[in-house]
């Protein structure tokens, strides 16, 4: 299997894109350490049970992690590094997300702070304790990679990293601040053997998508605005973030693949 013997690191790892993006990997061969939010924590194993399949859920661990706060990440990050000796082809997956809609002269320094404070700056902590920890596995074992990168990071960007969104200021600004982190990512890490690539959906069709979207004109309204008609499926995001992991994906560095149905060419 593709991923035998990997370590997949999601953070945001009970979310809808995030689970199916799991799926994809452990049906492949790869373990999964799901970081997830502290409030999330009673109902983590729940989750995980009814989302997977019985066969996988000794491949799965998750851990409680507060991403925004760098000791909180660093403490999560050592106990991954100790869970089954992770290798040097790990993956990571940021796909923590917060989205809070305000006009923008309305839009409260709090809300301004969650935004930035999950989707931009709690990549930031994540991708550096991979890229630390994934140093030192290197120094600790040797470069085993055969020349071939050998770390995977994939975040999560939205459509609006690309154009801006009624309302969505904050949220507009997170996005596009973590695609130009990961081409720097990309710029920096690829010489030490990780690449760095964004996916960028529209709105995706999640049991919280349904729910923000429930009003059928409103969701009408929006998708004729798409090309392609309709929103996202999380299989569809995942399919694309499962493609950047990939061994034969390794020319693809800081990059971003756009998976709006053309929304953004309009």
């Amino acid at each position: 299997m593709a991923y035998n013997g990997r370590l997949a690191i999601i953070a945001g790892g009970l979310g809808g894109i995030a689970t199916a993006t799991g799926r994809l990997l452990v049906n492949h061969g790869a373990r999964l350490a799901l970081l997830h939010a502290p409030f999330e924590t009673e109902k983590a194993s729940s989750i995980v049970s009814s989302s997977y399949e019985s066969r996988h859920l000794d491949q799965i661990t998750t851990i409680s992690c507060d991403i925004t706060k760098p000791e909180d990440v660093n403490k999560a990050f050592r106990q991954i590094e100790d869970y089954k000796a992770p290798v040097l082809q790990n993956v990571l997956i940021n796909a923590a997300g917060y989205v809070s809609l305000s006009k923008m002269e309305d839009t409260t320094p709090e809300e301004t702070r969650k935004n930035i404070d999950i989707n931009l700056l709690g990549t930031v902590f994540t991708s550096q304790a991979f890229a630390r920890m994934y140093l030192r596995l290197k120094e600790r074992h040797g470069d085993r990679s055969g020349g071939m990168p050998g770390g995977r990071i994939v975040n999560l960007s939205s459509q609006a990293g690309h154009v801006a969104l009624p309302l969505h200021g904050a949220y507009c600004a997170s996005k596009a601040g973590l695609m130009g982190l990961t081409r720097s990512m990309a710029l920096e890490w690829g010489p030490l053997g990780i690449t760095s690539n964004t996916v960028s959906p529209t709105v995706v069709w999640t049991t919280l998508g349904k729910k923000a979207w429930a009003d059928i004109t409103v969701r009408e309204a929006f998708q004729a605005k798409i090309p392609t008609g309709r929103f996202a499926e999380p299989e569809e995001v995942a399919s694309s973030i499962e493609f950047l992991c990939r061994d034969d994906s390794g020319m693809i560095n800081g990059a971003d693949i756009r998976v709006d149905g053309g929304f953004t060419i309009t």
